[in-house]
């Protein structure tokens, strides 16, 4: 077994014949228990929400779903903030293609053996005039202790929403299709990335200020932004797949964005730290933070079923994984901190961590006695004198002690012989091929059984018979050739 592999603490298998991509996963207390520890939210393209409560005792069955919920339409997006005005606990957004809803988990103390119960109340929803793509959250304006909600939708339009209300909605410009999108708080600025290869940022106040008379006369009331200026862009040169936003004591902020062949660091402002050309396909990342000051510590998964660990630029760890992931999170979980949480494309769920583990093969205890050595002294002997009494006797193998044991004598005739006794051959003559006559005796001290006499002639000569079996060879034993 290879030590380089995630180590599996938990893992489940979600729904059947159900498809998950980027954005359906993530990790929180959503419960708001006062044990802090997190939960796993995942929510289907068929509409299916399950919330997990992960116990490696149970081996991934049935009791470690806290909560499933089935609704009519697909889940695009779910995550999990403070979206509500009248409490700071945590709610759960749900992003649908046509519909924006905001939840409250609840948890009901059983009287029976089976322990509490959740439930899934609903605090309002905001139905959405565009199809939606993904969407961002965050203090947005510097607004404290408050999440807003903006929502991407499929032809580039951001519409805000200021928890139970709607604020307004703004078109990007040169929008072709819709992008990764994150909020940084301390510029209050939106990140993403257009179809252009281009990472763009756009100020909130921008956008919330923005005014078009001419928009103002549409039905829908979407585009009623005049075309804003992005703050800064920056030409990445191929499509990014994901970005993120790091705010680390160890580290100033920065913006990680991952392309199809690459791994850019930007600044807020939009200059480059870094850029890290990848060997392979990856698929997804999450940043965390680092201990070494100005770096940061970055997972990337790969279709190659690997998971790599990066520091800045240099790779500190790499890992095979079963499944190669859409989506990849950090959990605080009951018995293991920091767990990796990994979702497939097809609904598989891992809870695993990185390192090695200790063998867990014990060698069995050996019975121990006292060693008696004069019995031990004494048996030596017997065996030695043994050994001394058959050596003497018997007879291994036979000994050559001078060179007339085995002795061949060859004697080849001066003279051709009268007629030829050449046979076999693949070309013929008119007055035949000339032979002559080889004599070999061969002579031996002690009885062979069973020996093997070939004969090897150079080109051109030629032999009739090369090879040839002497069942008992005895004192004396010849052979014409």
């Amino acid at each position: 077994m290879s030590l380089f592999k995630t180590r599996d603490w938990w893992s489940t298998s979600v729904g059947e014949e159900e498809e998950f991509d980027h954005g359906c996963l993530c990790t929180a207390n959503i419960d708001n228990d006062i044990s802090g520890t997190d939960k796993i939210i995942i929510g289907s393209f068929q509409g299916i929400l399950r919330i997990y409560k992960p116990d490696p005792s149970t081996g991934g069955s049935v009791e470690d779903v806290m909560l499933e919920q089935a609704f009519r339409l697909p889940i695009l997006q779910v995550e999990v903030g403070q979206f509500s005005s009248a409490s700071d606990t945590l709610k759960l957004a749900v992003l649908h293609p046509r519909k924006l809803a905001v939840y409250n988990v609840t948890a009901i103390t059983g009287a029976v053996e089976h322990g509490s119960q959740y439930q899934l109340n609903l605090l309002y929803e905001h139905n959405l005039q565009r199809t939606a793509f993904n969407f961002c959250y965050g203090p947005f304006g510097g607004v404290k202790g408050k999440d807003f909600i903006c929502v991407q939708s499929m032809d580039g339009t951001l519409s805000v929403f200021e928890q139970e209300s709607f604020a307004f909605s703004r078109f990007l410009p040169g929008a072709l299709l819709p992008g990764p999108l994150q909020y940084m708080p301390r510029l209050d600025t939106f990140v993403t990335a257009s179809s252009s290869w281009r990472v763009e940022a756009y100020k909130y106040q921008v956008l919330a200020v923005a005014s078009d008379q001419a928009g103002k006369q549409e039905s829908q009331g979407i585009k009623s932004g005049k075309k804003v200026t992005a703050d800064w862009m920056y030409n990445i040169g191929e499509p990014a797949l994901d970005i993120r936003f790091v705010e680390f004591p160890s580290l100033p902020p920065s913006i990680l964005v991952l392309g199809e062949h690459n791994i850019f660091s930007l600044t807020d402002n939009g200059t480059l730290k870094f850029c890290k050309r990848l060997e392979y396909d990856p698929c997804c990342m999450l940043p965390y933070t680092s201990l070494a000051e100005n770096s940061v510590n970055l997972m990337v998964a790969a279709h190659t079923k690997s998971l790599m660990v990066y520091q800045n630029t240099v790779l500190k760890w790499m890992a095979k994984m079963e499944f190669v992931p859409v989506q990849i999170r950090v959990a605080n979980l009951h018995g293991l901190k920091a767990g990796v949480v990994a979702l497939s494309e097809s609904g598989h769920l891992e809870v695993c961590y990185l390192g090695t583990d200790p063998a867990v093969f014990v060698p069995p205890m050996v019975e121990s006695r006292e060693l008696n050595y004069a019995a031990m002294d004494a048996e030596m002997a017997r065996l030695n004198k043994h050994v001394k009494s058959k050596s003497g006797s018997s007879v291994i193998t036979p000994s050559m002690k001078s060179e007339d044991d085995l002795a061949i004598n060859i004697h080849v005739s001066p003279n051709l012989d009268d007629i030829s006794l050449a046979t076999g051959l693949e070309f013929t003559e008119e007055d035949g091929v000339p032979s002559t006559t080889v004599r070999i005796q061969m002579k031996s001290r002690l009885v062979l059984e069973d020996v093997k006499l070939e004969i090897h002639c150079p080109w051109p000569l030629s032999s009739n018979q090369s090879d040839f079996v002497i069942s008992s060879l005895g004192k004396c034993y010849h052979r014409a050739v």
